[in-house]
């Protein structure tokens, strides 16, 4: 099969590209030596990094990737000389996810095999699944520190909660904070019966949030204020890390918002994919004649609703859908304040979500229901206030991933490709400023080296500050966004594995194994070139090609130390419970 090529200015299909991957040891494609700075940024000013993270956003909610949600903003990015990644790939998972991008290679190595409220008993203690970002890693903030970089996050970490597991003990000059993987939008409360109160962090140190706070303005207002510090007085470029919790549940979000969808998603779940679909088509971001996910039977149809229900799962989405436009208006600001103060031309921009949306039912899952009914108001007049906690189920997930299948916490493309925008600094991009969409196989482990490359700094190999490290996975995606080579990866497995679903991807080929009530627990076998919406399991038609790939998975299993969890996975409040004690304090009192 030959390569797929990048298309100067240019759409092509998504079923016809390859699928590549990378992995995290030589015998899966490692990259240990990566190129000198490129030429044309010898003498020139290091460019700034922006790193902009959305919570739980899926493949077609914003405009440019087929969503009918106002998104202007990120659009423009996309658009105005920016670069369109639509074959991108993440964890399936929120820590997980988080945990490759700060460290380049996987997060079953960097602490995170499991999300930390999910570890199963024979994980729990084991190396890679520590439940925070671990020792054997050397992080990006702190290697673009030693680049010469200002660092900076505001938002969500969920890469630990204990004194020494926050941003500001991994390089980040700057940070504020909110530890775990939720909280309130519009407050510090706790979601849950087992944390009264949601720990934020500045610096290391806790903090009381303002009386007036909404987590997406409150955290682009924390963008802008580092962004001033770190250019005042200084002759050195900054790397901003802004890690939205948008739009992750509860949804939440002021009316003014959400009521400009009114009446928008009453047509249902089906209406509202369709209509993607097409717009999808007409960007060229899907072959036509292609297979897109047909829904999982664990979700309604639309029309097996009663019309109160259908009434409340559209308010349901109008909410979500009034989330994401705040997001895109806060994303707008920050980039509008780069301009005003003359940083935007010289700032790689890079967006991305952590995950495909969440399937999260609407009132949390069984053993939290009751706390949700007897805590929050969720009338139908009330969703998506301060004082609700809603979330819009597996249906409008599926919908909010079109074209791909399932959602958050699967390995299906539903859950692992997300949409991913990259705007160079200017006097990288083409003449021709325009927008161009890149199709080969990257991953969120490329941005550590790619950020890297940019900035003109060192990867660590083997050890970092006289400590032994393990070595990055990932690429630098640089030479391919130049146009210099036309793929990243080439013939390399990329793995995944998180709470009982595993999977792996070697060119078209995907490996799937999904427990019930989705699946049997059997492998699944997939040619994404011919059904990108992962609808044909072709395990027995191709016995041979399913060996093959079974046996790259073992080896990549082993490399990596995958540990594929038992039965006995213990609820986010029994593990909770039990680090209550090692807490640092007001964590949860």
């Amino acid at each position: 099969m030959s390569d797929s090529v990048l298309i100067r200015g240019a759409f092509i299909r998504l079923t016809k590209v390859t699928i590549l991957a990378s992995a995290a040891y030589s015998t899966f494609g490692l990259c240990l030596n990566q190129q000198a700075p490129p030429q044309n940024l010898v003498n020139q000013t290091k460019p700034n990094i922006l790193l902009i993270v959305a919570d739980d956003m899926g493949f077609s909610d914003i405009g440019s990737f087929g969503g009918e949600i106002s998104t202007p903003n990120l659009d423009t990015l996309a658009s105005d000389g920016g670069l369109k990644l639509t074959n991108f790939h993440v964890a399936p998972t929120c820590s997980p996810t988080r945990s490759m991008l700060m460290s380049g290679t996987y997060n079953h190595l960097a602490g995170l095999g499991a999300m930390a409220e999910w570890v199963a008993d024979n994980q729990r203690n084991k190396p890679g699944y520590e439940g925070y970002l671990n020792e054997r890693v050397a992080p990006l903030p702190a290697l673009l520190k030693d680049a010469g970089y200002h660092t900076f996050m505001a938002g969500k970490w969920h890469l630990g909660m204990l004194d020494g597991q926050g941003p500001d003990s991994h390089g980040f000059d700057e940070s504020f904070a909110m530890l775990p993987g939720a909280g309130d939008h519009y407050s510090d409360r706790g979601l849950f019966p087992f944390m009264a109160k949601t720990p934020y962090r500045e610096n290391g140190k806790g903090v009381t949030l303002p009386e007036k706070f909404y987590s997406t303005e409150f955290y682009s207002d924390k963008a802008i204020q580092y962004i001033d510090e770190a250019i005042k007085g200084k002759e050195q470029p900054f790397f901003g890390y802004l890690a939205y919790t948008a739009p992750h549940w509860p949804l939440q979000v002021d009316k003014k918002y959400s009521d400009k969808y009114k009446g928008k998603y009453s047509a249902g779940y089906e209406h509202i994919k369709a209509a993607r679909l097409e717009k999808l088509a007409d960007l060229g971001l899907i072959d036509t004649h292609g297979t897109h996910g047909s829904g999982n039977a664990c979700y309604p149809q639309w029309q097996q609703l009663s019309s109160v229900e259908q009434a409340k799962q559209a308010r349901l989405m109008e909410i979500y859908a009034g989330m994401v436009d705040a997001l895109d208006e806060n994303i707008g600001r920050v980039v509008q304040h780069l301009k005003d103060i003359g940083q935007f031309d010289n700032t790689l921009i890079v967006f991305l979500s952590d995950n495909g949306a969440d399937a999260r039912p609407e009132q949390g899952l069984a053993d939290e229901a009751k706390y949700v009914q007897k805590t929050f108001d969720n009338s139908m007049q009330n969703m998506g206030s301060a004082n609700s906690f809603v979330s819009y189920g597996g249906a409008w997930a599926q919908v909010s991933n079109t074209p791909f299948s399932l959602h958050k916490g699967m390995v299906n493309e539903g859950g692992i490709r997300v949409p991913a925008i990259i705007r160079l600094p200017k006097h990288q991009t083409s003449e021709n400023n325009e927008s161009q969409t890149l199709t080969e196989f990257t991953s969120v482990m490329d941005l550590l080296p790619t950020f890297i490359d940019l900035a003109g700094g060192k990867l660590p190999g083997t050890e970092y500050k006289g400590r032994e490290v393990l070595p990055v996975a990932g690429k630098s995606i640089l030479p391919y966004l130049r146009g210099e080579q036309d793929y990243v990866h080439k013939n390399e497995a990329y793995g995944f594995s998180v709470h009982g679903r595993q999977g792996l991807q070697y060119n078209q080929w995907k490996l799937v194994r999904l427990p019930a009530p989705f699946a049997k627990g059997q492998w699944q076998l997939y040619n994404l070139d011919e059904d990108l919406g992962e609808t044909r399991d072709l395990a027995r038609q191709q016995p041979k090609k399913l060996r093959e790939m079974i046996a790259r998975w073992d080896s990549f299993a082993k490399e990596t130390g995958v540990i594929i969890s038992d039965k006995n996975v213990k609820t986010p409040k029994e593990c909770l419970i039990e680090q209550r004690s090692e807490l640092v304090s007001q964590v949860y009192e």
